[in-house]
């Protein structure tokens, strides 16, 4: 029993930092999915009537002026009593080290940082640690070390707008190139076609084949 008790309680303080973290300093994205829409019978993330447009522009309002998570849902619910109401939040996963280990970059020597050594690395770990323990997620890590060393310090680009572009225009380009020679070569062969199949003697040199063929002919 005590084993048990342990493990629980070990896993309540491990999760806690996150946990407050995340009512303090809650996001929009967060809520909307922890207010349910009883008109649309959905979460404010997947509503887009009305009604879901103007809590939204409420709630940013009220993370603007500094409310947490628990205040945000009171007053949201407290306001649109009659279309929402408020979910309970998700159990937090606590971020990791290792969770970011393969998917962060040493700036030194461009390999991740679970099969770096270099000091710059062991910094960044650092970092890292410092920011799990004062109870950011794995995304806000991401974002402070984007703004500090750019987006090259995460191992792969993140696949939207301009890096969007990046992974796709290869492909787009090979695929454009395959078509163009795959056209080419379809022009080539109509172009060639018509001259081999409907090629026409010159009357003069077909009268004087006939004349030698006859002539071979009674010979």
């Amino acid at each position: 029993m005590r084993l048990v008790f342990a493990a629980v309680l070990a896993a309540f303080l491990l999760g806690a930092p996150a946990a407050l973290a995340s009512e303090r300093h809650p996001t929009a994205a967060e809520i909307e999915e922890e207010i349910w829409c009883n008109d649309c019978k959905k979460t404010l993330a997947e509503a887009n009537n009305l009604t879901a447009r103007d809590i939204r522009i409420y709630l940013t309002k009220l993370i603007a002026a500094g409310d947490s998570k628990s205040e945000v849902k009171r007053k949201i619910v407290s306001r649109y009593w009659w279309h929402v109401k408020a979910l309970p939040s998700p159990p937090v996963q606590r971020t990791t080290l290792a969770d970011l280990e393969g998917e962060v970059m040493c700036p030194v020597c461009n390999t991740t940082l679970d099969q770096s050594s270099s000091p710059a690395a062991r910094q960044i770990e650092a970092f890292i640690s410092r920011r799990i323990a004062a109870g950011d997620t794995k995304d806000q890590i991401k974002a402070k070390l984007v703004a500090d060393y750019g987006p090259q310090i995460l191992a792969a680009p993140p696949k939207k707008g301009f890096d969007l572009l990046a992974w796709v225009l290869p492909f787009a380009g090979l695929f454009g190139g395959a078509l163009v020679l795959g056209f080419l070569a379809w022009r080539w062969t109509q172009r060639r076609g018509p001259t081999l199949g409907g090629a026409q003697l010159d009357p003069a040199l077909e009268r004087r084949v006939d004349e030698e063929l006859a002539r071979f002919d009674e010979g």
